[in-house]
């Protein structure tokens, strides 16, 4: 496998010493050392230059006649024929041996198009396979799609990156795989997604008649709740001046139902790295090269320039959106409350964290081994949905409204909360998108008997439950102003 050291072994027919005899691996020309042994001595000056600290002779049974040679770090490139000689006093003896070299490549990611027409597009990437593998997309019922493109590039390493495409017109086909076929290992990796009902029946035309009906319906219809909704605005302000402190959070959380799963995102000071700035707003960060004044915390991060959200979710589901502009460089996701913020763990699942990556103008997903998402164009706006219970992250491009990538089937336990990195500064920073349409600030009484104090109201849980007092309990305190 690449990546491992393996051996290569050879002996004289007969249990002699090779000590005196000039030994010799190469490939498939004796101009080709792998590795020469004269008068006892290494010839470190003819091996070519691809083995040079990577071949090591195993010295213990050259007195036996064994000429075993152990390669380190395997490599595409290592794949083939190898010939062991020993010669002595112009005769010689010459052994075949062939070494087969595999890699099975990265998880493939697919990425999700709706095109113009309807029609989904699909592409599966992944990289790092050895030898070139195969690539199907099927259903769960085993029905294959064939490829519309398809490509399989070595990179410099030898390693082949694959990228295939598909066209999936059928609108009853609700899931598909990507299953990557390492042919010399029978071993390989799949990539699942999820197709939405999206597509559309071709136009005959009695639908062309009955959609010009509904149309028409519709625009009549849209007038009168136009007009039915004008009046009932104007009421409702009247309404809502007339209303007690206790009927005003009733509204409130009303509202906030209706919002389903998005949550209002802030970010908290006291995790800030002390190289990040964060706006009076706590919506937006920036990487700055001096140390801010943030006073020292156990929960603040003091290596990677991180800031987590004040939210934790322990249940549910949640969606917030993070404007990255054109930034060159970001890491944006959900990490546990209890990562670690001292010192530099990787970014990783296995230690908490499910985030996306900006590095270098190329996008990745923080697996263990670094997922790249080969994406067509750069996008400014990233959603981000997470479903607690089935233990999904999914990440969206909020410019065009497409997939980017889904961490699947995880095992949270305890509190996630939003997670927010920088890697350069730069005058644009990065910023939380405030809720659509979300409702005004309002002003309730902390205690009916105590005009003199007022607490503002923001969007609170779904699950906040309302009691016959105002206490802190009930309503949140608003995010702190500024650094601390």
């Amino acid at each position: 496998m690449v990546g491992e050291d393996t051996e290569l072994p050879c002996h004289l027919p007969t249990n002699v010493s090779a000590e005196h005899l000039e030994l010799r691996w190469f490939r498939k020309e004796v101009s080709q050392p792998v590795l020469v042994l004269r008068d006892g001595q290494e010839q470190e000056g003819e091996q070519m230059p691809q083995y040079r600290g990577r071949v090591t002779l195993v010295k213990n049974d050259i007195s036996t006649g064994h000429f075993a040679v152990m390669i380190r770090g395997i490599r595409a490139s290592d794949d083939g024929e190898y010939r062991c000689l020993f010669k002595d006093d112009g005769s010689s003896t010459i052994a075949l041996l062939h070494l087969k070299v595999a890699a099975l490549g990265f998880d493939p990611h697919i990425r999700m198009e709706v095109q113009e027409n309807g029609e989904i597009w699909l592409e599966c990437t992944s990289v790092g396979w050895y030898p070139e593998p195969q690539v199907q997309w099927r259903t769960p019922k085993g029905e294959r799609f064939p490829s519309t493109s398809e490509a399989k590039d070595p990179d410099q390493e030898g390693l082949f990156t694959v990228a295939s495409s598909v066209i999936i017109r059928d609108t009853n086909t609700e899931k598909v795989s990507c299953y990557i076929h390492n042919l010399l290992l029978d071993q390989g990796k799949e990539a699942e997604i999820f197709i939405p009902a999206l597509l559309f029946p071709r136009l005959t035309p009695w639908i062309v008649a009955v959609v010009v009906i509904l149309v028409v319906l519709g625009l009549v219809t849209t007038g009168c709740i136009f007009f039915t909704w004008r009046l009932y605005k104007e009421r409702s302000k009247e309404r809502k001046n007339a209303l007690s402190p206790k009927d005003r959070v009733l509204e409130e959380l009303k509202w906030k139902k209706s919002t389903v799963h998005a949550v209002d995102v802030t970010l908290d000071p006291d995790t800030a790295h002390p190289n990040l700035l964060l706006h009076d707003d706590l919506k937006s960060v920036q990487l700055e090269d001096s140390c801010q004044t943030w006073p020292e915390k156990s929960e603040r991060f003091d290596s990677w320039p991180c800031v987590l959200g004040r939210e934790a979710f322990i249940s549910g589901r949640h969606y917030w959106e993070v404007e990255v502009g054109d930034r060159i460089d970001w890491v944006v996701g959900v990490c546990s409350e209890n990562v670690k913020r001292k010192g530099f763990d990787p970014i990783v699942p296995e230690n908490g964290f499910w985030a996306l990556e900006l590095y270098e103008n190329e996008y990745w997903a923080l697996n263990p081994r670094r997922t790249p998402l080969l994406m067509s164009n750069h996008f400014h706006r990233v959603g981000i949905f997470l479903d607690y219970e089935s233990g999904n992250v999914y990440f969206y491009n909020m410019t065009n409204g497409s997939h980017i990538y889904t961490f699947s089937k995880m095992s949270f336990s305890g509190p996630l909360r939003p997670l927010f990195c920088l890697w350069s500064s730069g005058d644009q920073p990065l910023t939380i998108c405030p809720l659509t349409d979300g409702p005004e600030v309002v002003t309730v009484m902390a205690n009916a008997q105590d005009i003199s104090k007022e607490i503002p109201l923001y969007p609170m849980g779904e699950d906040s439950q309302v009691t016959d007092t105002f206490h802190s309990e009930l309503i949140p305190k608003p995010p702190r102003q500024g650094a601390p």
